[in-house]
């Protein structure tokens, strides 16, 4: 019988393991530097990312920082999920991988940054995903990332909600890039989204509410992870500033223009 001791002992070491992260920065050699969730950010944006020019920081209201705590905030639910999820589901088709010591594969546990070489231009990608799970059916490693959006319970519909998103898409192939061996290896890897509205139906509705969760499970060649690479050497490989032609909202240099 699971024991829910042992798991909420693991989520306590989990805490005390992120306040010790507060103090210890990386460091990281003098180069080009690019991370999954910045992947589908325009060439203007990652251009001055890599060569540490000024970046504009958007507004924020006070209702946009609740928005962004609460969305955070639930990352831990679902962390907590799955580690309940793996000790008392009957033989579950995924299980939380544990580092040797003994925290689960997930965020800062498994921060990560990786050196490169490709089509001559040196540069890193750093950084940290979800989760990483085992495959109880064919003991792969496959990779789990949660979504949350906020305003609707429709955005997580059939009808508004097609398939992942490609930003999100292209973060996933940049965690092919760093956790799941050789980039330049001829191999398939898996990754999971669990996308959740917070906004959820009526209450009352009971069994006819409307869904508020989707998944999509994503598979990462080895043309998707060396097209990630191409654009990351490319931007580092230009010699003067890019046009900026970017129509993406959370762009920070949409509102200069």
């Amino acid at each position: 019988m699971a024991d829910s001791k042992s798991i909420e002992d693991v989520l306590l070491k989990q805490k005390e393991h992120d306040v010790q992260m507060i103090a210890e920065r990386p460091t990281y050699p003098d180069l080009p530097k690019f991370n999954p969730s910045g992947a589908s950010k325009c060439e203007y944006e990652l251009y001055h990312q890599a060569n540490k020019l000024p970046i504009p920081q958007n507004d924020l209201y006070p209702y946009h920082k609740r928005w962004l705590r609460n969305a955070t905030a639930i990352h831990e639910a679902v962390q907590r999920d799955l580690l309940y999820m793996s000790e008392y589901l009957d033989r579950p088709r995924l299980e939380v991988k544990y580092l040797e010591s003994g925290l689960p594969a997930w965020e800062r546990n498994i921060l990560k940054w990786e050196q490169f070489n490709h089509n001559g231009q040196q540069f890193i990608i750093n950084g940290m995903c979800d989760g990483l799970l085992t495959d109880n059916e064919t003991g792969k490693t496959v990779g789990f990332e949660f979504k949350t959006k906020s305003t609707t319970i429709a955005a997580v519909g059939d009808y508004k909600m097609k398939d992942v998103q490609d930003g999100h898409r292209l973060q996933a192939i940049s965690y092919s890039i760093l956790f799941f061996g050789d980039p330049y290896e001829d191999r398939t890897d898996t990754i999971l989204f669990l996308y959740e509205s917070l906004a959820k139906d009526w209450w009352t509705k009971g069994s006819e509410a409307r869904s508020d969760l989707r998944t999509f499970q994503v598979e990462i060649s080895l043309v998707d992870r060396m097209a990630v690479l191409d654009r990351f050497s490319e931007v580092v490989a230009m010699t003067e500033k890019p046009e900026h032609d970017c129509t993406n909202f959370f762009c920070p240099f949409t509102e200069e223009e």
